[in-house]
């Protein structure tokens, strides 16, 4: 039963009052160019922060990428390397732009957002490729960055936490070492098996219609799709994981994902904060300009992120 908290709700009907358009009925570009018009609804721009555009090198050309400082900070200090959501198809700096100042200020963080390149032009495993290569690019050069070393995460929202949570399985390998992953309403399932893709089927802000839609642009072949890399919920053993933040929408398709993750983590023994929110929608923390409890997910994320890396 889908049962949304009443801001939600009155933001829902407000939305609605504009002509509803799927995906798959408009063009690419289209569809990112709404996703642009929905920054306002990020809230205020922090201005307590250095930020700087620059470009990553990855294995098979540039992907961009923005810092952010701490105003004041004249140390190291822990790092996050951020990945954008967007359903693997849009989604860019300017879009996360005031959540990633929102996470460098709460929780005094070095925070890189990354560009990685977008579907259908670029497929699986491409934005994988690109996250993990910038991930590794990021600790490489640390020192010039800011960060400390030994203090680094990776985080990341719906589709971005995917990305996030395979570069930090990956990790184990003896790859880049991450400390921490930081998970927003993760899509971690790729054959979509959680239970909550059905009970919330319909949405609001995802549908089980997007969700197949944005995997069919980025993993069309079904067998990837059940890969660990594609789907990191489906990773058989997850022992040695960094630790985890996690929060999750309760009225979202992908929430069964953030639990079972966490659930699984938990019983390898791994250290988990997990955070679910009553009657939110998909990607709230991305509405903190008009929900309370976006605003509020941001702070615990940023918080507890930092606790794990300090």
């Amino acid at each position: 039963m889908r049962v949304l908290h009443a801001q939600a709700q009155q933001l829902v009907d407000s939305l609605s009052a504009r002509t509803a358009v799927e995906p798959w009925e408009m063009s690419i570009a289209a569809y990112r160019e709404a996703g642009e018009k929905l920054i306002a609804l990020a809230g205020d721009v922090d201005e307590r922060c250095t930020v700087v555009d620059f470009t990553i090198s990855v294995r098979d050309g540039l992907v961009t990428a923005r810092s952010y400082h701490p105003l004041g900070a004249d140390t190291a200090l822990p790092g996050v390397v951020y990945l954008h959501g967007g359903a693997f198809v849009r989604g860019s700096l300017d879009t996360h732009d005031r959540l990633c100042r929102k996470l460098c200020v709460r929780g005094q963080l070095v925070v890189i957002a990354v560009a990685y390149r977008l579907a259908p032009e670029d497929r699986f495993p491409r934005a994988h490729h690109d996250a993990a290569d910038a991930t590794s690019w990021v600790s490489g050069h640390a020192d010039r960055l800011g960060i400390d070393v030994e203090s680094l995460a990776v985080a990341g929202d719906s589709s971005g936490g995917a990305l996030a949570a395979s570069v930090a399985l990956a990790s184990r390998d003896g790859g880049t070492p991450i400390k921490a992953q930081g998970l927003l309403c993760p899509a971690l399932d790729a054959t979509m098996s959680s239970d909550s893709v059905e009970r919330h089927r319909d949405g609001p802000f995802l549908t089980r219609a997007a969700l197949e839609w944005a995997y069919d642009m980025y993993v069309p072949d079904i067998d990837d799709r059940r890969s660990s890399l594609a789907s990191p919920l489906l990773t058989q053993d997850l022992a040695g994981a960094p630790p985890a933040v996690i929060v999750s929408a309760q009225v979202d398709p992908v929430a069964d994902d953030a639990d079972r993750y966490g659930e699984r983590l938990a019983v390898a023994g791994v250290k988990v904060r997990a955070h679910e929110y009553e009657g939110m929608p998909h990607a709230f923390p991305l509405l903190a300009g008009v929900l309370d409890a976006g605003d509020h997910a941001i702070t615990v994320f940023a918080r507890g992120l930092a606790a794990l890396l300090t």
